[in-house]
């Protein structure tokens, strides 16, 4: 009898300290990087303040809901609402509710919602850094082009980009969207930005909304044949390393401290959950600089032929190409193409081989885990050893210690 009364009240103790861990679903769509790092940045807080038990629903947007009633006893809600029926869900649920990126039916002052506490990206911010390094790039015509479907983020980014060029004098062009039918598939699509892109004066930098769209426009580049970054620079949003890296070529983009936001969000709903905070607050997060990639890495050149044999030698960086292959390929001699590179750029075919090949090593050492006999087996370097000592006389530091700086920063 004593056995079973210990053992009932052992269930009740473990029944309670259950129950005090806070239940917090988090409606984020973890297909994406960006709300990724916003898991990343919740985990974090957790990690330091918790327990809390997360329940959380893998797949994009619309997979999101929260987690049914009867099975879970919530405590609160971190969310990214993706439509009206989640956020019905989460208004009927009267919990505590931190909102993250609110779309504008969610903003309105009629809507639940809008009183509750979010945490916004500023669309301002970024789109001011995106001005200052494409003006930086020498660059005078600019062009914005939206997400596909409108959102109010993708209209604050085109407002204050369009704002920011002003004040330098500089007008911006605005890519139309996909047709008023509603959304368009990518593949109908592209050949309407083809179109817009080739009628805009060149050279021009075109802001993309975010990474996704950035890579549409490279696309579409690549299909209207206009060479990127020296007829068309593209700057992307969010540095979805997947994205950007793949894309082609890799697609410059404004980093977004996506983990501040992710922490901002835990600490509002701890605060909320534990009734310290009672009045609705806003935390913007912000950018925390552009990331350049050859997007938009233009050098001051004109010449068509000078273009094409730049984008022959970034393409075939790896393959240690000779001058002689790149006058091949361009369908000229040595002397001329030696002739039209010391016009334009003021160095030889060789020289600019050499720094592409170069720049691709940093890239390689700075950016991945790769081990060094496979970098130097990618660039067609003799050995690692060898690799190594160009590395240091090119770069003034040895290779491990030029990736542990960078891993550092």
């Amino acid at each position: 009898m004593r056995m079973r009364s210990m053992s009932r009240k052992t269930s009740i103790k473990k029944k309670a300290a259950r129950e005090k861990i806070p239940q917090v679903a988090v409606l984020l769509e973890s297909s994406h990087e960006t709300s990724r790092g916003m898991l990343r940045g919740i985990l974090r807080y957790v990690r330091i303040n918790g327990p809390w038990a997360l329940h959380l629903v893998p797949g994009g947007a619309r997979d999101q809901r929260l987690p049914a009633v009867g099975a879970w006893r919530g405590s609160g809600i971190i969310a990214r609402v993706p439509n009206a029926k989640t956020a019905s869900e989460i208004v009927a649920s009267r919990l505590p509710t931190v909102i993250i990126d609110p779309l504008d039916p969610f903003l309105a002052s009629s809507h639940p919602l809008s009183r509750r506490c979010r945490v916004q990206c500023d669309s301002q911010a970024i789109a001011g850094l995106a001005a200052d390094h494409l003006i930086a790039g020498g660059f005078t015509h600019f062009a914005y082009a939206g997400a596909p479907v409108a959102t109010n983020w993708s209209r604050w980014r085109q407002e204050a980009f369009a704002s920011r060029l002003a004040e330098y004098g500089h007008a911006c062009a605005v890519y139309p969207g996909p047709p008023a039918r509603g959304r368009a598939e990518w593949e109908r699509e592209r050949s309407a930005m083809c179109r817009w892109l080739a009628k805009l004066p060149k050279p021009v930098a075109v802001f993309a909304a975010n990474d996704a769209r950035g890579r549409q426009v490279l696309d579409a580049c690549l299909a209207a044949d206009l060479p990127v970054p020296y007829q068309v620079a593209v700057l992307g949003v969010n540095n979805d390393a997947l994205i950007c890296e793949t894309s082609q070529p890799p697609l410059s983009s404004v980093a977004v401290d996506v983990e501040h936001a992710g922490y901002a969000a835990a600490e509002l709903l701890d605060h909320l959950m534990r009734g310290t905070l009672r009045e609705p607050r806003i935390i913007t997060y912000q950018p925390t600089g552009v990331v350049r990639r050859a997007s938009t890495a233009r050098l001051p050149v004109t010449d068509r032929l000078v273009i094409c044999a730049l984008e022959f030698i970034r393409i075939n960086a790896g393959l240690n190409i000779r001058v002689s292959d790149v006058a091949e390929h361009l369908g000229v001699t040595r002397r001329w193409i030696e002739k039209r590179f010391a016009a334009e750029l003021d160095r030889s075919v060789l020289d600019e081989i050499q720094r592409v090949r170069f720049e691709t090593v940093r890239g390689l050492v700075s950016q991945t885990g790769l081990a060094f006999t496979e970098i130097a087996r990618r660039c067609k370097f003799t050995s690692a050893n060898h690799l190594g000592i160009i590395f240091k006389a090119h770069f003034g530091v040895t290779m491990s210690a030029y990736r542990e700086q960078h891993a550092r920063s």
